[in-house]
């Protein structure tokens, strides 16, 4: 069968799910997903210095191999790095904050983190098909929430948050479990707008593990997150079904009202959390961010260095932690995060990434929308959601970044794919 593509497989190429890049991809995945081995280091969820060295290390055989495999084929590298400049820069930019870094060390180690990283993201890019990559992640994801919820059967001492209700599964916190349980449902709204049929069936599968996740999670954030992506599928197949100046006129309304919503919610989301019955102010996360714009403000263009300001050296971080009485690990929001780091300069960047990656998604679903293409458009949408209450955006060893710079990279790269084939159609047709 042929890909987005249009090129059929190799005929004597090994089953999919024994393909090296499968293989390496799905382990990565699994690995910085936070599943499984950070509950075996530490059952109380509050892992420490060494704890976090540890499976720093178990990530490190994962990118090794994504290296050697992108080394491989490096025209396939180049091209989706060529296509992706906007990306690489934002990747670069880290290396470059070490120059007015609060801790240079801190900052280098970071990014170079963070580059590792995205080795995973451009394997997957460089090496599978959309739908490939719907059914990698998908899986990996739906795996670990479904383990999640079987274990809280089989092992409901351990499941559970100490002293809660809410399920944690393999994760180390309930959140964890509810982000990955969306993002499961994510890939089932995509899924079941593939043509094939098996993967329209896994689709309802993980449709069933991820909403069963996300309730036994408890995590409201989560819960609005699914939410938003099954909103974006319906708006998504509402463009498709449009033709001309009206899909045009619609994609633009389209693209407005979710900026103005995502601004919307940067104000009003404590608001709307404790209307649906989460205490904002309990998490600690209002005189966090009150305490952390004023550090913003200090620096505003270029801020601390990547990855510097919550570093052990900077007197700062540890004035805002004694003052809200936690340690604080972020901003617990991915864009004043950015702002700490990079300051403006690095907001800017991402945002023409992600505005460009938007645009580039909602055409590629366009153009072939049975065809694996919706899961980036979803995963773009979510993931900015997601940040204002939490922070994964340009977070080394994540797999929510490492997912989100593969969609990015992805939309990039088969638009140019597919403007290709066009173009060769094209010049088939006689002309007349």
């Amino acid at each position: 069968m042929k890909n987005l593509r249009g090129r059929p497989g190799p005929p004597n190429a090994p089953p999919f799910w024994r393909r090296p890049e499968v293989c390496v991809a799905a382990i990565g995945l699994f690995v910085l997903s936070g599943a499984l081995f950070p509950l075996l280091l530490a059952a109380d969820g509050i892992l420490d210095d060494g704890d976090r060295s540890k499976l720093r290390l178990l990530a490190l055989p994962v990118y090794a191999a994504s290296l050697g495999l992108l080394a491989l084929r490096p025209g396939r590298l180049m091209a989706v790095l060529a296509c992706n400049l906007p990306l690489v820069l934002l990747v670069v930019l880290p290396f470059l904050s070490m120059a007015w870094s609060l801790s240079p060390g801190t900052t280098l180690r970071r990014a170079i983190a963070l580059a590792l990283s995205m080795s995973v993201a451009l394997l997957l890019a460089a090496r599978l098909s959309p739908r490939d990559q719907m059914r990698v992640i998908g899986t990996v994801l739906g795996t670990a929430t479904g383990l999640s919820i079987l274990m809280a059967g089989a092992m409901p001492h351990l499941s559970f948050m100490p002293g809660e209700s809410a399920l944690r599964g393999i994760f180390v916190h309930k959140n964890v479990l509810g982000w990955a349980a969306a993002y499961t449902i994510l890939f089932g709204i995509a899924a079941r707008r593939d043509a094939e049929r098996g993967m329209r069936r896994t689709g309802l599968v993980l449709l069933a593990i991820g909403w069963i996740g996300v309730i036994l999670s408890t995590s409201v954030t989560s819960l609005f997150a699914a939410v938003v992506a099954l909103s974006m599928g319906v708006a998504a197949d509402a463009v498709v079904r449009r033709r001309g100046l009206e899909r045009f006129v619609l994609d633009l309304g389209l693209l407005i009202a979710g900026a103005v919503v995502l601004m919307l919610l940067f104000v009003a989301l404590l608001p709307l959390l404790e209307a649906l019955g989460k205490d904002a102010t309990l998490t600690g996360r209002v005189p966090l961010w009150q305490l952390v714009d004023a550090e913003i403000a200090q620096r505003a263009l270029l801020g601390h260095g990547f990855g510097a300001f919550w570093s052990d050296v900077n007197t700062d971080a540890w004035r805002i932690w004694e003052t809200i009485g936690w340690q604080a690990p972020h901003a617990h929001n991915g864009y004043r995060d950015i702002l700490l780091g990079l300051g403006l300069t690095g907001l800017a960047l991402f945002a023409y990434v992600v505005v460009r990656a938007w645009r580039e998604a909602f055409a590629l679903y366009s153009a072939a929308p049975r065809e694996g293409t919706l899961w980036p458009l979803l995963v773009i949408g979510t993931s900015l959601v997601l940040n204002l209450s939490e922070s994964t955006l340009l977070m080394q060893n994540d797999v929510f970044w490492l997912i989100l710079s593969a969609a990015i990279a992805t939309v990039a790269r088969e638009r140019i794919v597919l403007r290709a084939a066009m173009r060769r159609r094209a010049a088939a047709v006689p002309a007349v």
